[in-house]
């Protein structure tokens, strides 16, 4: 299956006095695994059922493969669509979920692709269960099986992953993943998952107010954010005030690079990541360890810098030195940040 280009050119969508989605744009290239990333009501799934025709835009164009299919219903724009709730008709077993789009199709030998595509996702042996015999990591493996059975030329996920266990989520993730790539279908993933995003797509894009702030990909996204916004929204960050100086901001001590020029007056907070605090014994150093919490391979420390708080990610191998009350040497590792708007 070769993918097709998707454009989404010029979206508006209101609700109300709502712009879910504000004169948006999004290319995706043939093939390619797009994720998009944003808060509740930033537009991610209305600019998704647009594109799938379950939702009208008020205004814009919606490109497939180079043709314009604004005007088509949903069942005419030949997409596959996997959503939060599974959605397997419970009266039939697995075989027979993902042999219905065929069915409706026309599609001759429907029971062997549909036992294909459940042998694809990894469920081969399953086909014979109803969806109250299935777990729920199960049932949405179906539910992508019943998808791709179509061969769409897009899949369209809607945040399908937000109901399983932590485990099975990043089970389920990088099967989709290598499914994707193996398949090789235009593929549209809303989550609200920023750990899920960076790790699927070829390209993040970072939602607000209805508009795309980045579309980069992942490592681009979460070193290079464009705007103060993707960098406080994408990971963790510590808000520290600093003082800009050319192209620079001066924060504890260390000059840091800014990401982008500073339209503020001197006195700053500067966005810092924890992986890019330091924290280190030391009875004569400018900080005192507060908390810690251990994560496993690495832990998070929590150190007051005077009335500053600073949070630092460090290896949970150093945690047995770093008690709470021990003094400390804080630095800053001079990596570009953002500046808080």
């Amino acid at each position: 299956m070769t993918g097709v280009a998707v454009h989404l050119d010029g979206l508006r969508r209101t609700f109300g006095a709502v712009h879910a989605l504000d004169n948006l744009d999004l290319s995706i290239k043939p093939g390619e695994f797009v994720a998009l990333l944003g808060p509740s009501g930033c537009g991610k799934t209305t600019a998704l059922r647009v594109l799938a025709g379950l939702e009208d835009a008020d205004d814009g164009r919606v490109l497939v493969g180079g043709k314009d299919v604004t005007a088509l219903p949903a069942n005419r724009r030949d997409m596959g669509m996997v959503f939060q709730a599974y959605s397997l008709f419970p009266h039939l077993d697995a075989l027979n979920n993902v042999e219905f789009g065929l069915k409706l199709r026309g599609r001759k030998k429907a029971a062997g692709r549909a036992q294909e595509m459940l042998d694809l996702v990894g469920i081969g042996s399953f086909g014979r269960r109803y969806p109250h015999q299935l777990s729920g990591g199960q049932q949405q493996r179906v539910a992508l099986a019943r998808a791709l059975a179509i061969e769409p030329q897009v899949l369209l996920l809607d945040e399908p992953l937000s109901a399983l266990d932590a485990k099975v989520r990043v089970q389920l993730r990088d099967e989709i993943r290598r499914i994707q790539t193996e398949v090789g279908t235009t593929t549209l993933f809303v989550t609200h998952d920023q750990e899920e995003a960076l790790a699927v797509a070829d390209r993040v894009g970072v939602m607000r107010g209805g508009r795309l702030e980045q579309l980069a990909p992942p490592a681009e996204i979460y070193l290079q954010p464009a705007t103060p916004f993707v960098a406080d929204f994408v990971g963790l960050s510590n808000r520290l005030p600093g003082t800009v100086d050319g192209d620079a901001v001066e924060v504890l001590g260390t000059r840091l690079p800014l990401i982008s020029p500073a339209a503020a007056g001197p006195s700053v907070t500067a966005l810092v990541r924890p992986e890019s605090v330091e924290v280190r014994p030391d009875p004569d150093g400018n900080g005192k360890v507060l908390t810690s919490s251990f994560l496993g391979p690495t832990s998070k420390v929590t150190v007051t810098v005077g009335e500053v708080l600073v949070v630092a990610q460090v290896t949970s191998g150093l945690l047995s030195e770093l008690p709470a009350g021990a003094p400390v040497q804080v630095t800053l590792r001079p990596v570009p940040v953002a500046l808080e708007d």
